[in-house]
């Protein structure tokens, strides 16, 4: 009876809690019923093409008869969208990176470029539903993405004598479950992996998708990525936390560990990310003694404290950086650098929509100086600190972007871990 009984508070909770995302956010889905780009295209995403240039074709076909345009350069925005590659006349050095939800390869141009010369083949992948408009989310599934990783893995796995894997936040996750099931992996360099979320609310998505396709809708301003994201997004990322958990925790019977050397860049105070679960999966689940975790914040994670094996694993970079009005790393903000055309300091463009209330955000979209002589500072999504002159933005660059450059080059290099984990 106790069972039972627990097992009936809990599930009313559950439908409590759903019932207040729905009668709290009715207004987003009557948006999305009126705007043509909340809704699913008729033409299927191309998948399992190959070679890769027949498959920059098709999604460049697709991404021009579909996409929904957020400014007047179309070519511009196809083009930051697209799948790509640099480096192509490299042929014993690769990296292949999937992006995270609802972004787009674009997060890794800057990235790319800078590795391709000096000496790193790179491929980016473009996940399905992504790069046209926020409306094709509503199809995707987790098996569809992780089916897509598999095979473009798999065709860009030909082309290099060592192979290095990668993503972006929900592309960490599906790299890593490829992972599981190679053995021609020379390393994986992962950004912001979120091999958890810090929101339960995560848990629910693959159980409301269909009852509730639109937690969120936001105007649509960057071309490089959504700001509204479908529920099955949300869900399909969901899946990929629950199935690489699967494989962490030994749940299928099948081995727990990766052999393989890691890099990861994380930041201390990512609002979407488990920062402190992603270090105890980097100590227990990635065995190979050549890692590295590359921790932007003060504090190190919990996994380092007081545990002398893991020493000379932790690259620490302060980010309280007040000369540049900045408090903390973002979820994104390892992938640009400050020159960056968006994303960097000189760039127009800026993240308001942070978590913070319409009165900050509205000063913070004003500049500098705005009403009340507040200064935009910059950090994560929420962030908040107890200086009342302040608002903030989102932190979209990389203050140390070329000392993190310079840890994945040595990273995939004959490199001691001792050396690429203290540049």
């Amino acid at each position: 009876m106790p069972q039972r009984v627990s097992e009936m508070k809990i599930g009313h909770s559950l439908s409590a809690l759903v019932l207040f995302v729905l009668l709290t956010s009715c207004h987003s889905f009557d948006e999305a019923k009126i705007d043509p780009s909340f809704n699913a295209s008729d033409q299927p995403f191309p998948i399992k093409v190959a070679p890769f240039d027949n498959y920059k074709e098709q999604v460049f076909n697709y991404l021009s008869a579909n996409r929904s345009f957020v400014g007047t350069d179309k070519g511009a925005e196809i083009a930051m969208n697209m799948p790509f590659e640099c480096g192509t006349s490299v042929n014993d050095k690769g990296l292949f990176l999937v992006h995270g939800l609802g972004d787009s390869p674009y997060f890794f141009r800057e990235l790319a470029a800078t590795l391709c010369e000096k000496g790193v083949r790179v491929r980016v992948m473009l996940l399905p539903g992504h790069g046209s408009k926020p409306g094709d989310m509503l199809s995707v599934s987790y098996a569809q993405w992780q089916a897509e990783t598999d095979f473009q893995l798999e065709q860009f796995a030909s082309t290099v004598e060592q192979l290095y894997v990668g993503g972006f936040s929900t592309g960490a996750n599906l790299t890593t479950i490829s992972a599981f099931d190679r053995n021609d992996i020379n390393g994986m360099i992962h950004f912001s992996p979120a091999f958890k979320s810090r929101f339960f609310v995560s848990k629910l998505a693959p159980y409301i998708d269909t009852l509730y396709p639109w937690p969120n809708v936001v105007k649509e301003d960057n071309p490089s990525r959504y700001n509204s994201t479908a529920m099955p997004g949300f869900a399909a990322y969901q899946e990929s936390v629950n199935a690489l958990a699967r494989r962490f925790d030994g749940r299928d019977g099948e081995t727990t560990s990766l052999d393989v050397p890691v890099l990861m860049v994380v930041a201390e105070k990512d609002s979407v990310v488990d920062t402190q679960h992603v270090g105890q999966r980097f100590k227990e689940n990635f065995t190979n003694d050549r890692k590295c975790l590359l921790w932007q914040g003060e504090e190190a994670p919990d996994v380092f404290v007081d545990n002398p094996s893991m020493s000379g694993q932790l690259l620490m970079q302060s980010m309280r950086l007040p000369e540049k009005r900045i408090s903390a790393a973002s979820h994104m903000s390892s992938l640009f650098s400050d020159r960056n055309s968006l994303y960097g300091t000189q760039s127009t463009f800026r993240i308001c929509d942070n978590g913070q209330g319409s009165e900050s955000e509205a000063l913070c979209k004003e500049g500098k100086e705005g009403k009340k002589g507040k200064d935009v500072w910059y950090g994560p999504w929420g962030y908040e600190d107890d200086d009342a002159n302040r608002v903030y933005a989102r932190l979209t660059y990389n203050p140390y972007f070329d000392a993190m450059i310079d840890s994945i080059v040595a990273f995939t290099s004959d490199v001691s871990a001792g050396d690429f984990c203290s540049l």
